[in-house]
């Protein structure tokens, strides 16, 4: 014990003396003054902005930062401009094909700033943008910009800052075509059949709703009878339709059919899923939420679960009302009717959380059809929405 003392001892007094002196770096490096370049630290990758079409302007905002190991002695001048040369490069990089801002929507408050010497970098810029009368609601923009001239060398690999701007309405002002009624008593059975509509009506007749050119839906063509054994219905994609048991343990049947809703042969394919309240068919597999908030993956071959893959993805998903899988990504609404996004692999992997609307609890069934947004209101009406994530979606004033 006594030897453990005096090492414990030793050790606080070498620290002591360490924090008594000045730490020494040797900045004469050979070849140093080469990696002392100008770049901007938001140039590492692009920054996407949702803004609303109104007659206030956005800010964003920009720097130039000095790289290197040795300090800045001298003011250094750095000069900023919008290429539209630089939307070209990008577009062909990415395979995308944005347009630029259009001109007159944007004005570099700072086209001139300076590092002061003994700092790094310069103070946060600015660059104002108007939407009013300069972009369209849900179409998607790039702005970049530039560091063009500097005191010292630029690191043209990370020396353009790329907005990605996307416009979305106002609050309350989201359009949307009202594509039928079904009356009050519609229930909440109600989801896409390849760009079709499928309705569990609630007296158990199962009916299929063409769609018109206009994306509107025609009158239906009953499919089945007897359906309200089931307490879930939905499509799984391609030929297949799976029925959740309303009575003893939730047991799962799969049903073949085909484009015209014509039935073939069906085959139970799981027991218990009644411990379940949520159920999401979602690229090759099921999606399983618990009581308590878990989720988990059940990838769904041929003719049977995958049970060696099956594996628990998240926890909390409790929070939300509604979860809609969409592309490659699944919409949720929470009490509030906040809108998120979150992408999701094929093989359970979450993305990064992105907030897409507000206003959704104002209806009771929100479901995809494609790309678009189906939503179904306490009055029975179904809405269709030209829906893009990029943008922002405000139902509510």
């Amino acid at each position: 014990m006594k030897k453990i003392i005096q090492l414990f001892t030793l050790l606080a007094a070498i620290l002591l003396a360490a924090c008594g002196k000045e730490v020494y770096v040797n900045e004469a490096i050979p070849g140093a003054g080469e990696f002392t370049m100008v770049y901007m630290p938001q140039a590492n990758a692009p920054l996407e902005k949702a803004v609303r079409i109104t007659d206030s302007p956005y800010q964003f905002t920009y720097s130039a930062f000095i790289g290197g190991s040795l300090k800045n002695g001298a003011d250094v001048k750095v000069k900023f401009d919008v290429l539209p040369a630089m939307v070209d490069s990008f577009n062909l990089k990415n395979a995308t094909s944005y347009k630029i801002l259009p001109a007159g929507s944007y004005v570099l408050n700072n086209p001139e700033a300076i590092i002061s010497s003994g700092n790094q970098s310069t103070s946060a810029l600015h660059i104002s943008v108007k939407t009013l009368g300069y972009i369209l609601p849900f179409e998607t923009y790039l702005l970049p910009v530039s560091i063009t001239e500097a005191g010292i060398k630029i690191n043209n690999a990370i020396s353009t800052t790329y907005f990605i701007i996307t416009g979305s309405y106002s609050p309350g002002e989201v359009p949307r075509e009202k594509v039928y009624s079904f009356g009050a008593d519609a229930g909440t059975t109600l989801f896409d059949f390849n760009g079709k509509l499928i309705h569990k009506a609630p007296d158990g007749r199962l009916l299929l709703y063409p769609v018109a050119n206009n994306g509107t839906f025609e009158a239906p063509s009953q499919i089945g009878s007897g359906w309200n054994i089931f307490n879930m219905v939905f499509y799984y994609g391609g030929n297949r339709l799976i029925g959740r048991d309303a009575s003893g343990g939730g047991d799962i049947t799969q049903y073949v059919i085909d484009a015209n809703g014509n039935f073939g042969a069906s085959k139970k394919i799981g027991f218990g899923w009644g411990i379940f309240s949520k159920i999401i068919p979602y690229k090759g597999a099921l999606l399983g939420i618990d009581g308590g908030g878990s989720m988990t993956m059940y990838p769904l071959e041929a003719e049977d679960f995958n049970y060696g893959k099956i594996r628990q993805i998240g926890i909390g998903w409790s929070v939300f009302t509604q979860i809609v899988p969409y592309q490659n990504s699944l919409l949720t609404i929470d009490a509030n009717g906040n809108l998120y996004q979150y992408p999701l692999s094929e093989d359970g992997n979450f993305g990064a959380r992105k907030h897409v609307g507000s206003g959704w609890d104002m209806y009771p069934l929100v479901f995809a059809s494609g790309t678009d947004l189906l939503a179904l209101d306490s009055a029975g009406d179904l809405w269709r929405y030209k829906f893009n994530p990029a943008g922002f979606w405000p139902l509510k004033k």
